[in-house]
């Protein structure tokens, strides 16, 4: 009950923040036509190729324009405070993550899909930006939640070892900066 309540209330917020036409954008993957995919090697998730692949169409005439850069503010700040939150459900990122696709002209997808972006292109992205995180093995795109069965044991020694090699919050700080990244862009071209 809990959770129906906290996702009703985020739809209203996001209603209430984004323009009158995104309320009747469809919310399901299925209803959302993208040419972005994760199926050849090394793929970033969805999410993390139109973050990159927003920061990246900056250098291209497809940047996005300051009425999408308005649109798109409150999903991408919703996607950074849903990720850093343990309690949010997959299918809200999602529903947000088709949101900011559904702003996007089909060009700029088109454009960001060609880049195939890779776990590796984002580490290199990371590293200028002084974090060094593991770089993925490469073909093998991590599925969220995949480690959700693990026994508690298993979770607590992985989270004791990463802590160990100095790795513990890694993930979670390149996540955020790389929303973060784009939040910025998105703020400076909404303001223009």
């Amino acid at each position: 009950m809990k959770q129906l309540i906290i996702i009703l209330v985020f739809a209203l917020m996001i209603t209430a923040c984004a323009p009158a036409v995104a309320a009747a954008v469809p919310t399901s993957i299925s209803q959302v036509s993208s040419p972005l995919v994760i199926d050849f090697a090394d793929a970033a998730s969805l999410r993390n190729q139109l973050a990159f692949g927003t920061l990246k169409l900056e250098e291209t005439a497809l940047a996005i324009t300051s009425e999408q850069a308005r649109a798109l503010l409150p999903y991408w700040q919703a996607i950074l405070s849903m990720s850093g939150n343990p309690t949010t459900i997959s299918d809200e990122l999602t529903a947000v993550q088709n949101q900011i696709i559904a702003e996007m002209k089909p060009d700029q997808l088109k454009a960001i899909a060609a880049l195939q972006i890779t776990n590796a292109q984002l580490s290199a992205f990371y590293a200028e930006k002084g974090i060094v995180i593991p770089t993925p093995v490469p073909g093998v795109t991590k599925v969220p939640g995949s480690g959700k069965d693990l026994p508690i044991e298993v979770k607590q020694a992985t989270q004791a070892a990463a802590a160990a090699s100095g790795a513990a919050g890694v993930g979670q700080a390149a996540k955020t900066l790389l929303f973060d990244s784009v939040i910025k862009l998105v703020t400076e071209r909404a303001s223009k």
